[in-house]
């Protein structure tokens, strides 16, 4: 399997440290490239048989993993929404601001107080003013582009980020790594404070025109990726799993696996965060 991920995703050959949020990306890039046939170039003869199960395989995948995004732009002339719905397989949250100043005597982080998950999807979700009179509203300009060879009317307008489908395994990155002064990666070290249970609603489309969420809105926390260390391209990542035949939590560490509290799983240092959708 390894070699086999080697010679699909070539930057990842190799026994050096890699990401494991990029990594991730790109493996369930290569999988969905390789069960999506109808999208190849290539003309390959494949058995219908095994076509009907990679139909059946990518289904599978995308209603796990697979989650739409409404990008809502609203120009402030008018008030008229533009609406645009996108897919993700993640949800990559930034840190709020404070957590991005640097203290210039000793390098670090100048605000270390303890951030919570709420917070950043918050700010994941909040209302953006785009910076000047740069959107051209459709609304605004639909009578003069028949009447009027002038150039397009450019507006204010704010834009906001909702969830629009949710997917069955819910995903969280946590964008621990930002570019500094020295033109390196380093690493927000700040502890980020996250529950075993989840509600997701408020961060969702509700209402008359958006899709019924059938599955509901709450999660439960199943996985936990860890980054040890203080840089992007080092240090060591292990995971925390929940086992929910047994009901317990356990740390995977390389070849080792070991049994651990739900209070050391939520003392973590995490940089993944996976939530199941509850059953109904």
């Amino acid at each position: 399997m390894l070699h086999s991920v080697w010679n699909l995703i070539p930057a990842f050959r190799g026994y050096d440290q890699q990401d494991a949020q990029e990594f991730l990306c790109e493996l369930l890039d290569k999988v969905q490239q390789e069960l999506d046939t109808e999208g190849s170039k290539r003309r390959i003869v494949i058995p219908i048989t095994k076509r009907k199960l990679s139909k059946q395989v990518l289904k599978v995948l995308n209603t796990i993993f697979h989650g739409q995004l409404l990008s809502q732009v609203t120009c402030l002339s008018c008030k008229h929404k533009s609406n645009t719905v996108e897919p993700f397989w993640d949800l990559s949250l930034e840190f709020p601001e404070r957590y991005h100043s640097i203290d210039k005597s000793s390098g670090s982080t100048a605000y270390q107080r303890s951030c919570t998950l709420i917070e950043m999807l918050s700010k994941f979700t909040e209302m953006e003013a785009l910076e000047g009179s740069i959107y051209a509203c459709n609304h605004c300009n639909k009578r003069r582009r028949k009447t009027s060879h002038k150039p397009l009317v450019l507006s204010e307008a704010c834009k906001q980020l909702l969830i629009y489908r949710l997917p069955q395994v819910l995903r969280l990155h946590l964008k621990r790594f930002r570019w500094s002064g020295r033109n390196h990666r380093e690493k927000i070290g700040v502890h980020v404070a996250f529950d075993q249970v989840l509600n997701i609603k408020p961060y969702c489309c509700t209402g008359s025109g958006h899709p019924v969420h059938r599955g509901g809105y709450t999660y439960d926390l199943s996985a936990v990726v860890m980054h040890h260390g203080k840089g992007f391209g080092s240090g060591h990542y292990t995971a925390y799993c929940y086992n929910t035949e047994g009901g317990f939590w356990v740390h995977c560490n390389d070849s080792e696996m070991k049994v651990c509290s739900v209070e050391e799983v939520c003392n973590t240092q995490a940089y993944i965060l996976f939530y199941t959708q509850r059953s109904a």
